[in-house]
């Protein structure tokens, strides 16, 4: 079944500072470790590897998420942040403006200033992000062009963590939002993106929220479809016991684009 009926990500219960502290907040539960700590090291291994070069990076990712970015803020000189809710963007600008009620993502530049081996101030990682981001931007994949007015330059890497798994409806949503998000990347240019399957819902408080249910076999097409080869397509098996989700195994994947679609 494609999809549940559940909640969707762009309803007024998604509550952006409720799902940070439930999966991904200071508390370092087992939630934590598998959406947080490990994307943060499989990113920054993969960029101190050399597979992926670049100055510009777009990311699309659920949420106002900044954890990834100061990983990435290191490796990249221009980073250009899109979503299709307007509450997540807000919260992402809050936190860029150093706005009171912002969400604190102070524990993400402890774990990154980890994983890196360096000594700077949390402050400087923090801030490190908000020099490189230059824009948040809305997306809205149901229109021809999701940028609207918005005409950004190729990049040379784009970045999706979750993002289509909760925000995509159905198996055709997903691929006509994949083939968008797809054309802002360079030929040559790199995708990374991290993957939940087999999964149907996830908790924020109260409610029930839908992910799209699909298998790595989908996600394999769907890449071949839009011209990417694969150079990392990692499966493990997720090693949370949790009601907050039911999700069986991630997905990390690392493709090159050979070719536009």
């Amino acid at each position: 079944m494609e999809g549940m009926k559940h909640k969707d990500y762009h309803d007024e219960e998604f509550d952006h500072h409720l799902i940070i502290e439930t999966y991904v907040g200071r508390d370092k539960t087992d939630t934590k470790e598998e959406l947080l700590i490990s994307s943060m090291q499989k990113v920054f291994q993969c960029l101190c590897s050399g597979t992926v070069k670049g100055e510009t990076l777009i990311d699309l990712t659920i949420g106002a998420t900044f954890c990834q970015l100061m990983i990435m803020s290191d490796f990249f000189k221009e980073i250009t942040i899109l979503d299709s809710s307007d509450r997540s963007l807000k919260e992402m600008e809050k936190w860029l403006n150093k706005e009171p009620g912002a969400v604190d993502w102070s524990h993400a530049a402890e774990i990154s200033r980890e994983i890196k081996g360096v000594s700077e101030l949390l402050e400087a990682e923090e801030e490190k992000v908000r020099r490189i981001v230059k824009r948040c931007l809305k997306w809205d994949p149901t229109n021809d062009n999701p940028l609207g007015s918005v005409v950004l330059p190729q990049a040379d890497c784009a970045f999706s963590a979750w993002y289509f798994d909760i925000a995509c409806k159905n198996h055709e949503s997903y691929r006509n939002s994949f083939r968008k998000f797809s054309s802002l990347v360079k030929v040559g240019g790199h995708l990374i993106m991290f993957a939940f399957f087999n999964a149907t819902y996830y908790t924020i408080g109260d409610h029930k929220f839908s992910f799209l249910n699909y298998n790595e076999d989908f996600v394999k097409e769907v890449l071949q479809d839009n011209g990417y080869t694969s150079v990392i397509f990692e499966v493990y098996e997720s090693k949370l016991d949790t009601h907050l989700m039911d999700h069986d195994h991630i997905g990390y994947i690392v493709a090159r684009k050979e070719r536009e679609n």
